[in-house]
């Protein structure tokens, strides 16, 4: 039988570490423990939230009447097998950089860019997480969930989970329905090139490597992160706090023609993506500290709990940043996080 405990600190269950209490509290290590999960939910007449290891989650302030389902399901296993590659299904709970560091020591290639990003792999494919080029949804076969309209475990196939820049089924229409247990990925047997990006291309340029091994390529992609972002034990925070914004390409003409070293990615022939971050640098909010809450000096993406900060700090420096973007660039800045108020 589940069991729940009560008044837990919601700033205990997320990585920037503020939240008022959680009204009830439960842990799910095996899957078949979900139903009496959602006994108990229908029981107490509150809705129920599950959750990784909130690393992209934000709780409010005061008493939240909601119950909290930490997924701890562990466990990694070879599911399927090719000439040239392998399906590895990982639990809901497995720590994602752990997934990573299983693959790359297997000598299996396609999460390695993906390397020291904070979270679960059950949040994975919510968030579809990406870095460097590379998004969990190139990888992904199949996710495993519970689907709380019929009471059933399902498979949704990659193609099925509507994939997109930070997106999925999973946080739009899919959003409180699923429950991921386990996630299934296609990994190369070959060994993957170096990701073309200007800080990892450097990286292997001084150290005179043209062909890295994966373990070489992980390493790299951990310390040039480490080097930008702030860790999360030590200084509480989200990760990336804002989406980089989708803009049509007119305007990220009329951006690049005033600001040269404007952050602009091409998407398409009518879109571009610009770097949240340099539009909060170029805001001034860089290094800026709101008191309890500040602008990450080294990363303007990221907003950092200096400590004791509550979600109204937080709610007052997220808007007086999106308020002067607005207003600068003619850009609404996307909260990333998802939050529980």
């Amino acid at each position: 039988m589940l069991l729940f405990s009560g008044y837990t600190e919601g700033r205990d269950l997320c990585t920037f570490r503020t939240g008022g209490q959680i009204r009830y509290f439960g842990e799910i290590r095996k899957k078949e423990d979900i139903k009496d999960a959602l006994d108990f939910s229908e029981t107490a007449k509150l809705p129920l939230i599950a959750i990784g290891e909130g690393s992209n989650l934000i709780f409010g302030d005061g008493l939240l009447n909601v119950i909290v389902l930490k997924m701890n399901i562990k466990g990694i296993e070879t599911t399927g097998k090719g000439t040239d590659s392998l399906d590895i299904t990982a639990g809901a709970g497995v720590n994602w950089d752990s997934l990573v560091e299983y693959t790359i020591k297997a000598g299996l290639s396609g999460l390695e860019a993906l390397s020291a990003i904070p979270g679960s792999v059950g949040a994975s494919p919510v968030q579809n997480i990406g870095a460097y080029g590379c998004e969990a949804a190139d990888t992904i076969v199949s996710v495993e969930v519970f689907d709380r309209t019929d009471g059933m475990f399902k498979i949704i196939p990659c193609a099925e989970c509507r994939f997109g820049y930070r997106d999925s089924i999973f946080k739009k229409e899919g959003k409180g329905r699923y429950i991921i247990t386990s996630v299934t990925f296609r990994l190369s047997k070959y060994p993957p090139p170096i990701p073309q990006y200007p800080d990892i291309i450097d990286f292997f340029r001084v150290k005179g490597q043209s062909a890295p091994s994966l373990g070489e390529i992980r390493e790299a992609i951990t310390t040039i992160r480490w080097s930008k972002l702030p860790d999360p034990a030590t200084l509480p925070n989200a990760g990336s706090f804002f989406k980089n914004p989708v803009v049509d390409a007119e305007t990220g003409r009329r951006i690049k023609m005033e600001y040269p070293d404007a952050r602009v990615f091409p998407l398409d022939e009518s879109r571009v993506k610009i770097a949240a971050g340099w539009l909060i640098e170029k805001a001034g909010y860089k290094g800026l500290s709101f008191g309890k809450i500040s602008v990450y000096d080294k990363n303007a993406l990221i907003l950092v709990n200096n400590g004791g900060a509550n979600h109204a700090d937080l709610t007052a420096a997220r808007g007086s940043i999106s308020e002067s973007v607005m207003e600068k660039f003619g850009i609404i800045l996307e909260q990333e996080p998802d939050e529980v108020i």
